[in-house]
């Protein structure tokens, strides 16, 4: 069993050939290298370790070290967070079948999902940091995006609460994108991400899919008929 999380799916949907390579046979100009990653890449990082490290010194009492410019402004944003809820740094969730949790690398993980900020109040809160251009989301329920994923693994964990919040914040704009759930909306996402993942796992052809992102792709002339490199 292919274990899967959103990125691995939205690879598959954009194209079957590019997660196989990626995945599977995992040819090495598929695997990103620290020195092969690009600055935007880099620093995006950075700032997701210096939002993490803002909310560990809160927790702790400290008075946070002056950071990146994106940070300060995105502070009271999530002072305000951390003053209705109480809340959890960047955590690694995998879960099986059954929707329970399981230990990252099992052989039996399922589906697997990193949690920016968690948050738990009146509602459940799920946060995902979002560096670089302002991007509308797309995710639905025939569609299941990111946020959809975090709501049912976040709603499927903690099933005392019946509402859970997720939300984008682009740190580079002070901008943020809600999308709110409830416990009516789990078993639909349930049977979506089953059938999706049975689908990537049966698949056998993984053939190559010609997209807008294809000029962007690791894949060579001798790799794929659609790569530009």
């Amino acid at each position: 069993m292919i274990a899967l999380s959103y990125s691995r799916i939205s690879d598959y949907r954009q194209c079957p050939d590019k997660f196989k390579k990626k995945y599977l046979d995992k040819l090495p100009n598929f695997q990103l290298k620290d020195e092969d990653k690009s600055p935007a890449l880099v620093r995006g990082g950075n700032i997701h370790k210096q939002l993490d490290d803002y909310v560990k010194a809160k927790l702790k009492g400290e008075v946070p070290k002056p950071t990146s410019p994106e940070v300060l402004k995105t502070a009271p944003l999530i002072d305000n967070i951390m003053a209705n809820y109480n809340v959890n740094t960047e955590r690694q969730i995998a879960i099986d079948e059954n929707f329970k949790e399981v230990s990252w690398y099992a052989k039996n993980a399922y589906f697997r999902v990193i949690m920016d900020l968690t948050g738990f109040g009146k509602d459940l809160l799920m946060v995902d940091y979002k560096t670089g251009k302002f991007a509308d989301y797309e995710g639905s329920m025939d569609c299941l995006g990111q946020l959809h994923m975090s709501a049912l693994v976040g709603l499927s964990l903690w099933p005392e609460y019946d509402k859970c919040s997720c939300i984008y914040i682009f740190v580079d704009h002070k901008r943020t994108i809600p999308v709110k759930f409830d416990r009516t909306d789990l078993e639909p996402m349930k049977e979506k991400l089953v059938e999706e993942h049975a689908q990537i796992n049966a698949e056998k052809d993984f053939a190559p899919k010609k997209n807008k992102y294809c000029f962007f792709c690791e894949a060579t002339t001798d790799q794929c008929t659609h790569a530009t490199k």
